[in-house]
């Protein structure tokens, strides 16, 4: 306000003051400010010492001034509006000249308006401090103005790191021209964006955010500010991710679920068919389903618990012996399936077949005692058995009915016609 007052002072030296004030006072919209001569003549009022005063603007220049003018800064004092209200005001007067002799300069303020604008300016910038999400502001070349305190917390830098710095300087996602484009555009059009983007730590390390950026606009419809609003959501992205493996895996051993075991099905049917078509000599697909054959003893013996790890065992000895390319599944309770592509003939999956037999029944320590497994094995072969997934699935059912009427061995499906 005291830079106001010496600038104010020097446009007011001039031969119609009142004329020329309206620009030095548009910034002091709260303030009521007027010229007064020596009379108590007012020259020129601003719209606020209208609504300070509770007094038209016209009526001001109608009458003389209530107040002495005497030269002081910031007086309090009573007035009492046309309505009835008494309010304090502050009040203070400047001494300035003009052509047309000596006036002053008045500034007026409602304390109590004061007071309310300052606890909501208070409450403004706690809510901006406080406030989990991230927030930094940019003028309008993208340089970072303020940032908050959970921007910091995020991000890993200070406030004093980044102010004035290229907000782009602290991202990292690799969208496409095209990503950008579409941003620019909503933010041109609409004034706001929002979406999903990448950025890096201090310490460097890459996490996923969820931003809200939105444009101010100057009095003249010209971006001036970007606001960004941002929150880290790591932790949410990785309960989608748990959320969907869930889906489509078990959750104790780890491995395929039924649902993603008949899509791998359908999906290695798909490109055995190509295979064939382009002459490949490996261009079969087999199951082996396989069905432990004394699990019931552990549980029985040790609990359910002991039995979970016995198929956590199960599951890691299946996996030692197939490709990277196979694909092993738990269908439930005790029973495994393998999904054999890229094969040659009936004797590949003999070959797995029996690495299959002879890891599970290597001895298994659960609880301090020792167990020894053994499973069945039933096997069918694409397109010997089945050309869908349905009639393989259920031929190799067949098969390990077959082999555990004898246990501990493997059987292909055969025809009863």
């Amino acid at each position: 306000m005291y830079n106001s007052f010496s600038y104010v002072m020097t446009l007011s030296r001039i031969q119609h003051p009142h004329q020329r004030f309206i620009p030095a006072v548009a910034p002091f919209p709260h303030e009521a400010i007027l010229l007064v001569t020596e009379a108590g003549q007012v020259l020129f009022a601003n719209q606020s010492a209208e609504a300070v005063l509770g007094i038209p603007v016209q009526r001001l220049f109608e009458e003389p001034f209530p107040y002495p003018l005497e030269v002081k800064q910031f007086q309090t004092i009573e007035h009492s509006r046309p309505n009835g209200e008494i309010v304090q005001l502050e009040i203070a007067v400047q001494a300035a000249y003009s052509t047309n002799g000596q006036v002053y300069l008045v500034t007026l303020q409602d304390l109590e308006a004061r007071r309310q604008r300052e606890g909501h300016q208070n409450l403004l910038a706690q809510a901006f401090e406080t406030t989990p999400e991230g927030i930094f502001i940019t003028d309008a070349e993208g340089r970072i103005l303020l940032a908050n305190r959970s921007f910091t917390e995020i991000t890993g830098y200070s406030a004093a790191e980044v102010v004035g710095k290229d907000a782009l300087a602290f991202h990292c996602d690799q969208r496409d021209a095209e990503f950008y484009h579409q941003m620019w555009h909503s933010l041109s059009l609409t004034g706001a964006w929002q979406g999903e983007i990448w950025n890096r730590r201090k310490d460097g390390e890459v996490y996923p955010e969820w931003v809200t950026i939105s444009t101010v606009k100057d009095e003249k419809g010209r971006i001036s500010n970007y606001i960004a609003i941002f929150a880290d959501i790591s932790t949410r992205k990785q309960a989608e991710e748990r959320l969907r493996f869930l889906a489509t895996h078990d959750p104790l051993t780890r491995l395929p679920n039924r649902e993603l075991f008949h899509d791998r099905l359908e999906q290695a049917l798909i490109r055995s068919r190509r295979a064939k078509a382009g002459n490949s000599e490996k261009w079969k697909a087999a199951i082996l389903l396989l069905d432990l054959d004394n699990f019931k003893e552990i549980n029985d013996t040790l609990g359910h618990a002991w039995g979970d790890q016995a198929l956590v065992a199960v599951a890691e000895r299946l996996q030692s012996c197939v490709r990277k390319s196979d694909s092993i599944s738990r269908l439930g309770g005790d029973e495994f399936t393998i999904l054999l592509e890229a094969i040659a003939n009936r004797e590949s999956c003999s070959i797995v077949a029996n690495k299959v037999l002879q890891a599970i029944g290597q001895p298994l320590e659960l609880g301090g005692q020792l167990f020894r497994l053994s499973a069945s094995i039933g096997i069918s072969i694409y397109p010997d058995h089945g050309e869908d997934r349905e009639t393989l699935v259920k031929h190799a059912d067949v098969a390990m009915y077959r082999a555990k009427q004898q246990k501990g061995c493997f059987r292909f499906f055969q025809s009863t016609h």
